[in-house]
């Protein structure tokens, strides 16, 4: 198991916190002036890497006949094994239950439209048999399963 240091577990939760705080006289703006640029996002901890995490559920539509469900597990598999291949995901697996979550991607792209972009290219997931939900997450860099 990894351990944090306590000033960088500190760090995550005091840091945004004072990002949040405001003045009353930053609260009002006047009207003619511009809205402010969206705020960066905040730099990752020293050693950390910012991958997407999808969990991927049941989807609306899983009434396909079995011979149509094979099919689409079957390109799920293909797009599976491309983005491996291209090193876009790191890791993916079902869940082995019969629940409302169907398995995990761990995605190693730029940014969440990248990651909507190969979820929403899923073929399991354009026939509605699955859907994609997406969280920003980070690992230490070079962490593997063991």
């Amino acid at each position: 198991m990894i351990r944090l240091p306590l000033a960088l577990a500190l760090s995550l939760v005091v840091v945004p916190a004072l990002a949040q705080s405001s003045t009353p006289a930053e609260a009002v703006k006047p009207a003619n002036e511009t809205a402010p640029a969206a705020p960066a996002a905040p730099a990752l901890p020293p050693g950390m890497k910012q991958y997407w995490f999808v969990m991927l559920k049941k989807g609306p539509k899983r009434d396909q006949s079995p011979e149509e469900a094979k099919q689409l597990q079957a390109g799920h598999m293909a797009n599976i094994q491309a983005y491996a291949t291209m090193g876009k995901l790191q890791i993916a697996g079902p869940f082995m239950d019969d629940g409302d979550w169907r398995g995990i991607f761990i995605l190693d792209v730029p940014d969440r439209a990248a990651a909507e972009a190969m979820c929403n290219d899923d073929p399991a997931v354009k026939a509605g048999r699955l859907a994609c939900e997406i969280h920003p997450w980070m690992s230490m860099k070079g962490a593997t399963l063991k």
